[in-house]
């Protein structure tokens, strides 16, 4: 009975390997060898010939950090993606609790509200944007608030649907016990329902930031002049005007160094990581 049991595991096991070889294919190829390639780019000079052309070489990392201007471009980069953030988070967090308060069938009709200018280009969306500014707030353009507001435009529903699917699935009852314990509206806020929405927090962030500080489209209209030279502009002038990949792959990895550090942190903020609510209350 007993190897009648572990049979059954091993086929499932087996089942889910199977299963899951689409899967390996699809992110070997596009994520494991472009991320190798990249990688292998970094560290190549610029002036190599051949068929198979590598030398291994940290030359291309020692120029970016030398170099004053595109070291400021990456602080740019971040701290302007940090902003946006926490904008996003200051905006999103309460749009998606006041969602969850609503009744079943308005809380879909704006949510595909909320989520309709998604479906238009994102090109559109800023010139419309830069439209606007330039007819109510002229004196915005070409600083770094038209672009925060810019990102926050682009990358808001980012930050919201995650954290409205955690509040969604945070047990009522919870609250209800919060009530009778003679906790006020705004502990229950605070101790309750912030601490176990964390996870959706977390997500919202991490989907803001990133893109947030590789974003080219937004500096390129809000801050036409080029008053702020962020890091996503020095990756685009490097390729196409310059040609110098290799380089361009070094500052790609600089920064994302830089982003999965960040990332790692941010994820050990989750106490709740993989608990489901009712385990996280008992804690």
């Amino acid at each position: 009975m007993q190897h009648h049991g572990k049979s059954r595991v091993k086929t499932n096991k087996s089942f889910e390997f199977y299963l899951g070889i689409p899967y390996y294919v699809v992110i070997s190829i596009l994520v494991v060898i472009p991320i190798f390639l990249l990688i292998l780019s970094s560290f190549q000079s610029e002036t190599t010939n051949g068929l198979f052309p590598f030398t291994f070489s940290f030359t291309h990392y020692f120029e970016f950090f030398n170099t004053p201007s595109f070291v400021r471009s990456m602080s740019t980069s971040l701290w302007i993606a940090f902003g946006t953030t926490i904008v996003s988070l200051m905006i999103g967090y309460p749009i998606a609790y006041i969602l969850t308060k609503l009744k079943s069938r308005t809380q879909i009709a704006l949510i595909l509200l909320f989520n309709a200018p998604m479906w238009i280009n994102s090109l559109l969306r800023i010139r419309a944007l830069r439209q606007i500014l330039e007819l109510f707030a002229p004196f915005l353009i070409g600083t770094p608030a038209a672009i925060i507001i810019g990102l926050t435009y682009i990358y808001l529903p980012f930050m919201v649907l995650p954290i409205y699917a955690v509040l969604a699935k945070i047990d009522k009852s919870l609250l209800e016990s919060s009530a009778d314990l003679g906790a006020s509206k705004f502990q229950t806020l605070i101790k309750v329902i912030i601490p176990l929405s964390l996870s959706g927090v977390i997500s919202g962030i991490m989907m803001v930031f990133l893109p947030a500080a590789t974003s080219i489209i937004v500096p390129r209209y809000l801050d036409p002049g080029s008053n702020l030279y962020m890091i996503g502009t020095l990756i685009e002038r490097s390729i196409i005007e310059q040609e110098r990949i290799p380089y361009s792959s070094a500052i790609a990895i600089v920064l994302s160094v830089i982003i999965l550090a960040f990332v790692y942190y941010i994820k050990k903020l989750d106490r709740y990581k993989g608990v489901n609510a009712n385990e996280a209350e008992s804690s």
